[in-house]
């Protein structure tokens, strides 16, 4: 499981953790702060109200939890969410009765491939109550296939790039220093044969000091720019499934908080707030609160996996909640919906594991 990187405390005590545990158990469960009394009542702790009270305060001190001011009670702060996950959540895998109820819906479907995609959100919508969200399969990567460089003038050229999922760029550059149409065309045979293939991470800036250098650094800058701006673009908007239910969520009675959380699952803004840069191939991905860098994505938490077939087609796929979330049962369902999502792309591809012709 990837989590967002943060900082943590040295470990907190056996007895605190236990207690942070069930403050946010309860929590998630009742959304209602959790009092002292209230702990020993329920979960037969063996330990007086008083002594609950003073780790509860200790918590508190070290901002694992918080007291709303109307209550006194307390409920988990993010800070406390984030330990929980990354220490004390118990790793959860789905049963089997909820694997086969899952892949029963899968198997009544038209076995094409969009309709998995939207099928995927539905599932984890209704499996967890909160927003589903999920981007349709593209390339995961984009590489560079070949260029070609056109005598304009003396000092300027045509730089067409094609990439890897078949778009073709133009662009324009002006050059230091004149070279002719013989220049142009080794020096894009060479940097044909030599970044073939590659994405824009493994194309390096050239020495600018002597004349030929400085265009070929110029076109490889232009080049790793293409890049970047066409893999940027491979995230569309999302498909989002479970609005009605996340509304539903006490922490959204209000109407402002309504309007903000409608804001936020809006595909197109979602497009630009999915967390990717917490992501990696067969992680699940945590983003807590304020881990969130946009608006009103401050007061929610992101549970998200990519799928599809390594180096080839895929996608990302989670879940959007409160920070008042299941999330042992969202990274369980989030894994499994992610995997099985992977399996079915190879069988429509007829790949095996390693991406290859079955």
């Amino acid at each position: 499981m990837l989590e967002a990187k943060v900082e943590l405390t040295v470990p907190l005590s056996d007895r605190r953790s236990r207690i942070l545990a069930l403050i946010v158990d309860d929590y998630v469960d009742s959304a209602q702060p959790i009092g002292s009394q209230g702990l020993v009542d329920r979960h037969h702790l063996g330990l007086s109200s008083a002594t609950v009270r003073n780790e509860m305060a200790a918590l508190e001190e070290e901002g694992f939890i918080t007291h709303p001011h109307t209550s006194a009670g307390r409920v988990p702060s993010n800070r406390g969410y984030r330990y929980y996950v990354s220490s004390l959540m118990p790793e959860r895998d789905l049963s089997q009765q909820e694997q086969a109820t899952i892949l029963h819906q899968f198997h009544q479907s038209a076995r094409d491939l969009e309709e998995y995609v939207g099928l995927a959100a539905s599932v984890l919508a209704n499996s967890l109550r909160n927003v589903a969200l999920i981007t349709q399969p593209r390339l995961s990567e984009v590489r560079f296939k070949q260029l070609q460089l056109v005598e304009l003038t003396e000092s300027r050229v045509l730089l067409v790039v094609v990439t890897s999922d078949a778009q073709v760029h133009q662009q324009t550059l002006d050059l230091p220093v004149p070279v002719n149409q013989d220049g142009l065309s080794r020096l894009a045979a060479r940097l044909n044969g030599e970044f073939g293939g590659h994405m824009a991470a493994d194309l390096p800036m050239r020495d600018k000091s002597e004349p030929l250098h400085a265009v070929e650094a110029i076109v490889i800058a232009a080049v790793t720019d293409i890049l970047l701006r066409e893999q940027a673009h491979l995230v569309e908007a999302p498909i989002v499934e479970g609005v009605r239910d996340l509304l539903r969520q006490p922490e959204y009675g209000d109407s402002d908080r309504m309007l903000d959380t409608l804001e936020a699952v809006d595909e197109r803004r979602l497009r630009s707030a999915i967390p990717s840069q917490h992501m990696g191939a067969g992680d699940v991905a945590i983003v807590i609160g304020e881990e969130n860098l946009q608006g009103p994505y401050r007061d929610m938490s992101f549970v998200l996996a990519r799928y599809g077939v390594p180096g080839g087609a895929g996608g990302v796929l989670g879940v959007l909640g409160p920070t008042r979330l299941a999330y042992g049962d969202a990274v369980a369902h989030v894994r499994y919906v992610s995997e099985l999502l992977t399996t079915l792309m190879r069988q429509y591809y007829g790949l095996d594991e390693s991406g290859g012709r079955a």
